[in-house]
């Protein structure tokens, strides 16, 4: 099985690494279609060293949707990306060192802009969107669909090949398949930043799991099964930014029990810290 590589990758405003290519890459077409597009450049964000390039307008076109999970260097977080078809560019430029519009416009009028490859990042409030993809719940795996979106507020900025992104509000969305998804599993998770294993560390033959720090009970993580049976429990870094300790010394974690297949059938939530150890990240 594919490892889920993309759990190593980037998003920042001032120093982003965006994907390079869809995890799900293979449901990209070479026949994609462009429905409409009235895309113009608007205005220039001139607060840091490169200029922000923002469209007027709107673009309806076909490519993958695909939601996995991403960092910046401070927060880690739900994604949600657009990928064009191959056959259909959306603007771009890979330097906009440049804060005088007429350059950009120029290049627009003579349509010199680069292709878009690495998918746009989409916020997704004004759409409804079917599961896994909508980023209103916890989902740790790459799930994508082909599909027809319609894509306002445009907006991108470039520093070369490794600093670089784009951004839209996604206003239409159109299904043009079926959904694929990989979830998280005890084989596929990846502990290059996201994901640490941990230890069971207390005296007792339990340790609760809760909904919140110092919350509901809503699972129990047996010691027998940590120790004997092939149970696994992974502390996730922090959404919200966090380091190790999350809220009050309580970390949020994904018990997969003995017999879990995914992450659908692992408990999620917060265990106390004096209960557990790391095992794969340094003290």
């Amino acid at each position: 099985m594919k490892k889920i590589i993309l759990f190593i990758l980037s998003v920042n405003l001032l120093l982003a690494f965006p994907p390079n290519n869809a995890y799900f890459d293979n449901l990209l077409s070479d026949n994609g279609k462009i429905i409409k597009n009235t895309l113009k450049i608007k205005k220039l964000d001139s607060t840091y060293s490169c200029a922000t390039i923002y469209f007027d307008g709107e673009i309806t076109l076909t490519g993958v949707l695909e939601r996995s999970t991403e960092n910046d260097m401070e927060d880690i977080y739900a994604s949600l990306r657009f990928y064009p078809d191959n056959n259909i560019n959306l603007p771009f430029l890979y330097s906009t060192h440049s804060h005088n519009i007429k350059y950009y416009k120029e290049k627009e009028k003579e349509k010199e802009f680069a292709r878009l490859y690495f998918g746009v990042l989409l916020d997704d409030k004004n759409v409804s969107l079917p599961e896994p993809l909508a980023l209103n719940k916890r989902f740790l795996g790459v799930s994508a669909v082909r599909a027809e979106v319609t894509i306002r507020n445009y907006h991108f900025y470039g520093e070369g090949e490794a600093d670089r992104e784009a951004y839209g509000e996604l206003v239409h969305f159109k299904a043009l398949g079926d959904i694929q998804t990989e979830y998280l599993t005890k084989d596929n998770y990846y502990g290059g930043g996201y994901y640490y294993k941990l230890e069971y560390n207390s005296k007792d033959d339990y340790v609760n799991i809760r909904d919140k720090p110092n919350g509901r009970i809503i699972g129990k993580i047996l010691k027998n099964d940590m120790i004997n049976n092939d149970a696994l429990l992974l502390y996730i870094v922090n959404l919200e930014g966090e380091d190790l300790v999350s809220i009050a010394n309580w970390v949020e974690v994904l018990y997969f029990p003995p017999n879990a297949k995914d992450e659908r059938d692992a408990f999620y939530g917060f265990v106390h810290a004096s209960q557990v150890k790391y095992t794969d990240w340094y003290q």
